[in-house]
């Protein structure tokens, strides 16, 4: 017995001694990578960078202006295609298709579109929309990544409405309401919180994709806001200067690279906080 203790113990301590390490090691490059954006980004953060377009190839000086602007409509028209779709679709699985085989399968092929790498759904908006098209364009760019989004939108609306007790439901259906109403005034406002942190993940996730945008809105070097045309992202402006010969556009890259670190950074935080708001103290 004593020898069977002592042998569950080692494999335990050995167990807990592997997983502290393997938990040490991803904290390890999580924080050094993280460090050098910071240390790297900080030092080329200026004003200039936010409101000045690129320089010439060579020259120094300059900014980023063009691939905010480009990546903030991007991202704008993704949401607002994505978010709709997502949030209907999800509603449409908790509330008209519940327990039906049919919103199972919905269910499982959007689990499995979450996980599809990005530059597939690249690749499709490209042989879609972008080569019957003949030229790439914002639009295509904010497809693919409306594409993106409505899988996670679809699964958390789902989640939050199905939480919703049935009894409320029962309730409104008592008074009279009928079911749109008892949807949008009833089940809503049960889930408002969780769905909104579904769609403030969503457009994290969207929000550092490069890939997509490489087939779809490609890039502009110039200033533009003309979605029928191709239009510069941030994603994309980052990962062509750090392929670039030229320590400025280096320097600019990692201070654009801080900044959507940041962003997402801020993102998540925020759906985090809503979250403890609302349920942290159940």
């Amino acid at each position: 017995m004593i020898n069977r203790e002592r042998i569950r113990k080692a494999k335990s301590f050995i167990a807990l001694s592997l997983s502290a390490l393997a938990t040490l090691l991803g904290l390890f490059w999580l924080v050094f990578i993280i460090g050098d954006v910071i240390v790297q980004g900080a030092s080329a953060l200026n004003l200039s960078l936010f409101l000045n377009n690129p320089a010439p190839p060579g020259v120094s000086g300059g900014g980023l202006k063009n691939a905010f602007v480009g990546q903030l409509l991007i991202t704008v028209f993704a949401t607002v295609i994505g978010v709709p779709i997502g949030v209907l679709g999800g509603t449409f699985l908790a509330e008209y298709a519940r327990g039906k085989q049919f919103a199972r399968l919905i269910s499982v092929l959007s689990d499995i579109m979450v996980s599809v790498p990005t530059i597939v759904v690249g690749t499709f908006v490209y042989a879609w929309m972008v080569k019957p098209l003949g030229h790439f364009s914002g639009w295509a760019g904010a497809l693919a990544l409306a594409i993106i989004m409505i899988p996670v939108v679809l699964r958390t609306t789902e989640n939050m409405l199905t939480l919703v007790p049935w009894t409320l439901r029962e309730a409104a259906f008592a008074l009279g309401a009928p079911y749109y109403k008892v949807i949008i005034q009833v089940v809503y406002r049960g889930a408002a919180t969780g769905i909104l942190t579904g769609i403030l993940l969503s457009i994290a996730r969207v929000a550092g994709e490069t890939a997509p945008l490489l087939f779809t809105s490609f890039n502009n070097n110039f200033f533009s806001t003309d979605m029928n045309n191709p239009i510069s992202s941030l994603t994309v402006t980052i990962f062509q200067y750090a392929m670039g010969p030229y320590d400025d556009w280096h320097r600019q890259a990692w201070a654009a690279a801080l900044v959507i670190t940041f962003f997402i950074l801020v993102i998540t935080i925020t759906g985090k906080l809503i979250i403890r708001m609302r349920y942290g103290r159940k």
